[in-house]
């Protein structure tokens, strides 16, 4: 075997190019128009502490940054900024050495610093996660082209969300949504039975699921869910809620689907003459395993997407349990119709996938 198709030679060669590109993504400042300074030297000039009403206690920093321009017609001249952030640096930030930030010029001939330049760090993240991937045996380019399509079909359904009215958004999202499952199982798995096989199971399951779901949610008159509690205020609530909640249900069914019907595959290829019977049973064996780990992973989920504002109402005085039911109705709501996707995934995928695999010739 040729040398530069072993996997060690790939990894040392993903590990190089990496490293190139975030090198070269540092030393870049020449193609930005906006003005940017190299940190070479960071003073702390006072420090104030401070306290509010609710007895938080923070610091305000005032530092002097100075460094160079690193491009523009001013590249190499010296410039000193003030920097001001409070220790806890939540709307602020705190430059060191060595950083590279963007700045405007403001009154008096002074420079203000506006943010930092990271596209070396996301490069390399980039970077870390395509050797990490390297370092797997699997089909990487399947993944990439899938993943870099479905952000092709994503932002076509931003661009197209903003031209439409908002009536439109649960309509374009199925669409999209549908486009999403259908290009992942295609490039993943090929133009073949197996990815209409998960794709059945992955359109009857989740469309189950939430046709159920809103059914129940009519049924009770949405009591108890605080729609208006979507973030930014977005309208229509329901609207809004029933696309982030679709978004999420289609990738953990999705998950699942995949994960049973390539066990009742393997499960065939191995006993040619097993029936259908059987491999129902077996992919209902399967899916209860899976059926609690997903459930809590998306509990957790729930919990770190509201702990922010759990804190926020505690701390201020509100009792528990208005405070879980006003932050975590929605995270809640969405679990549970998530929940049902799940459970109604298992025998859903093992029917259709016993089905088609027990027919496939020996």
């Amino acid at each position: 075997m040729p040398i530069f198709k072993t996997r060690r030679f790939q990894i040392i060669a993903a590990i190089l190019v990496v490293l190139v590109l975030t090198t070269i993504t540092y030393f870049d400042a020449f193609m930005y128009k906006k003005p940017i300074v190299q940190i070479e030297q960071v003073t702390q000039k006072s420090k104030t502490k401070g306290t509010d009403e609710y007895k938080n206690t923070d610091y305000q920093v005032v530092q002097l940054v100075k460094g160079h321009f690193a491009n523009t017609a001013q590249k190499g001249k010296p410039v000193t900024i003030t920097n001001s952030y409070t220790q806890s640096q939540l709307t602020d930030e705190r430059y060191k050495p060595h950083q590279q930030v963007f700045v405007s010029k403001s009154a008096k001939n002074s420079y203000t610093i506006q943010s930092t330049k990271r596209d070396a760090i996301i490069v390399f993240a980039i970077g870390l996660v395509v050797i990490l991937l390297f370092c797997m045996k699997f089909t990487r380019g399947k993944l990439f082209a899938s993943v870099g399509i479905n952000l092709v079909i994503f932002y076509a359904f931003m661009q197209t969300l903003i031209k439409v009215k908002t009536s439109m958004l649960v309509v374009l999202t199925i669409i999209t949504s549908i486009l999403i499952a259908a290009v992942a199982l295609v490039i993943i798995l090929g133009p073949t039975q197996d990815a209409l096989m998960a794709f059945m199971s992955t359109f009857i399951a989740t469309s189950v699921a939430l046709l159920l779901s809103v059914w129940l949610l009519r049924l009770s008159g949405n009591s108890g869910i605080h729609f208006e509690m979507i973030e930014f205020d977005l309208q229509p609530y329901f609207g809004v809620f029933i696309s982030q909640v679709i978004f999420s249900v289609l990738g953990v069914i999705l998950d699942e689907t995949m994960d049973i019907s390539s066990s009742l595959i393997e499960m065939k290829q191995e006993v040619p003459d097993v029936d259908a019977k059987t491999l129902f049973k077996s992919g209902m064996a399967i899916g209860r395993e899976l059926v609690g780990p997903l459930i809590n992973i998306l509990l957790f989920i729930v919990f770190a997407e509201n702990l922010n504002l759990v804190m926020l109402y505690l701390t201020n005085g509100n009792s528990v349990g208005y405070t879980l039911d006003m932050t975590l109705s929605l995270g809640v709501t969405q679990l549970m119709i998530s929940a049902i996707g799940i459970v109604l995934t298992v025998p859903t995928t093992s029917f259709i996938a016993s089905q088609m695999v027990a027919r496939r010739a020996s």
